[in-house]
């Protein structure tokens, strides 16, 4: 905590510690949407508060960022753990209440350091905190940038403006790679240049293949590797990005072919890279991570590898190649989403009418084997997702298919670029019973993908998709399909989100 002398005629209600710390006191331990709320509300009130001096506004900030820790903590694990099941209304209400205070916090600490250069030349005491506010400015602006990623939206120029000018700040006054307790504790310790290239890094990423939780994961990994960065004023080995401190624009990687300007800084993971390689190996082969790596929770060993592998893949020094080759070309797509709309539609029992359908409309720029990329407008897409389901039919096509967005990118509020597995390009819809279920048990629908095959043992399998938390391995299933009846004993789940579960059962015998 900062320990300074006091002293204002301000009549802030927090100005006096012993009133600023009654009022954090008194916020609701257990509702931290209201929590959040009220502390973002008096960060605002301190953008007007010209009257209280320097030093003790950066205390009542101190107080406030470290009072919010516990409350957004609780609302991103509510988001992050049950962001599969969560009701639209509560997701959004999370990510703005979380979203809102980050950017109020990033704000107040960049007013505090334009009155910090102000007086910097003059107080000695003043001058030492400058990196302290920079790195805790950087990092609420990073949280910003994490929390738009988790909406596969695209990071507001803002962002990248505001952190640009910041390590400029940093770099200008020599301070950019001085160690700085950022936060008390035994991770606080850090460098206003790590703060920096947390942000840039989990952005060159690739996040927009990542469902939310695997985002997490990496966040927690770039912030434990972040030592390992580098940055240089000129290429070098291991920064295949660039950065633009004077531009605002999205990091890149390296072009063979790049004007050079004052503001270019050439990063990546330095010897990250190698690090990261050998905490693939060890989680593989003991299933577990070793106990100096922190994720701040506890994730599932296969779903962490899974990241890994990924961040593996992007921190090389050349991008991953495309297993398929993409070929252009200008389409249409009618897509339907939501499992009961998506039965309903393969089925033929939806009517499409014009004037009231879930039928939607994409444009296909480009296609592959195994499937599309689209554009598809901004407006009404808040169900869209990494993991989302979707029914897809071509443009005057005749049977209806089943796809999976793999990939979410937003370049502008206008439209999103959608990355499409095809599961099938046509699907037939069965109806599935549990064998314990007692007479004439109610018939769920599935959808029947053409994946029927034989194992090493001679024993049939076959996938279907099923309504979301369906699938379980103690439950064994009548099938009817094609006029006959099939006992599926179920073997694996293969995937599980929002809108399904995608499941593996053996097919052992026919039922008449």
């Amino acid at each position: 905590m900062l320990k300074w002398i006091k002293g204002s005629n301000s009549e802030h209600p927090l100005v006096d510690e012993g009133s600023a710390r009654k009022l954090i006191a008194a916020l609701p331990p257990f509702d931290p949407y209201k929590s959040l709320e009220e502390l973002c509300y008096w960060l605002d009130t301190l953008g007007s508060a010209d009257d209280i001096k320097l030093p003790r506004l950066l205390e009542i900030i101190d107080l406030i960022d470290l009072a919010a820790k516990n409350h957004q903590h609780k609302l991103s694990q509510d988001y992050l753990g049950g962001s599969a099941r969560l009701p639209k209304f509560q997701e959004i209400r999370i990510w703005n209440t979380i979203f809102s205070f980050w950017r109020q916090l990033s704000d107040t600490y960049q007013m505090c350091l334009t009155r910090l250069e102000a007086y910097a030349n003059g107080r000695g005491a003043l001058k030492g905190q400058m990196p302290m506010v920079v790195a805790r400015a950087l990092r609420a602006l990073a949280l910003q940038l994490k929390w738009q990623l988790l909406r596969y939206g695209p990071v507001e120029q803002r962002v990248w403006e505001q952190m640009g000018r910041l390590y400029a700040c940093a770099e200008e006054r020599e301070f950019a790679a001085t160690p700085v307790v950022v936060y008390p504790g035994t991770l606080g310790e850090s460098t206003v240049q790590r703060e920096f290239l947390k942000g840039v890094m989990l952005t060159i990423s690739s996040t927009d293949s990542l469902l939310p939780v695997k985002l997490e994961i990496a966040e927690r990994i770039v912030a434990q590797f972040s030592r390992f960065f580098a940055m240089n004023r000129q290429p070098a080995k291991g920064c295949h990005y660039y950065f633009d401190l004077s531009t605002g624009k999205v990091p890149a990687r390296m072009m063979s072919h790049l004007h050079m300007t004052p503001g270019l800084r050439f990063f990546g993971p330095g010897g990250a890279a190698p690090e990261l390689q050998t905490l693939v190996a060890t989680v593989q082969a003991k299933g577990a991570l070793p106990p100096e790596i922190d994720l701040g929770g506890t994730f599932e060993p296969e779903v962490v590898l899974e990241t890994l592998r990924h961040l593996s893949r992007y921190w090389a020094p050349m991008p991953p190649a495309r297993t398929e080759e993409r070929r252009a070309c200008v389409s249409r797509i009618s897509v339907v989403h939501d499992f009961d709309e998506i039965v309903s539609t393969v089925s033929g029992e939806s009517q499409e009418l014009l004037f009231d359908s879930a039928v939607e409309a994409w444009t296909v720029e480009n296609e592959s084997e195994g499937g599309y990329g689209a554009l598809m407008p901004e407006t009404g897409s808040d169900w869209l997702r990494v993991g989302s389901l979707l029914g897809i039919r071509l443009e005057e096509g005749a049977a209806w298919g089943v796809g999976i967005v793999r990939r979410l990118s937003a370049y502008d509020h206008r439209q999103r670029y959608v990355g499409i597995q095809v599961l099938t390009k046509g699907a037939t819809v069965v109806k599935l019973a549990p064998i314990s279920a007692m007479a004439d048990p109610e018939l769920e629908s599935a959808l029947l993908l053409p994946s029927t095959a034989s194992n090493t043992k001679g024993v049939t399998e076959m996938n279907l998709l099923l309504k979301p938390g369906a699938f379980s391995l103690r439950k064994s299933m009548e099938m009817h399909a094609y006029e006959h009846r099939y006992l599926l004993v179920p073997h694996k789940l293969i995937e599980g989100g929002r809108d399904f579960d995608m499941a593996r059962f053996r097919l052992l015998q026919g039922a008449p």
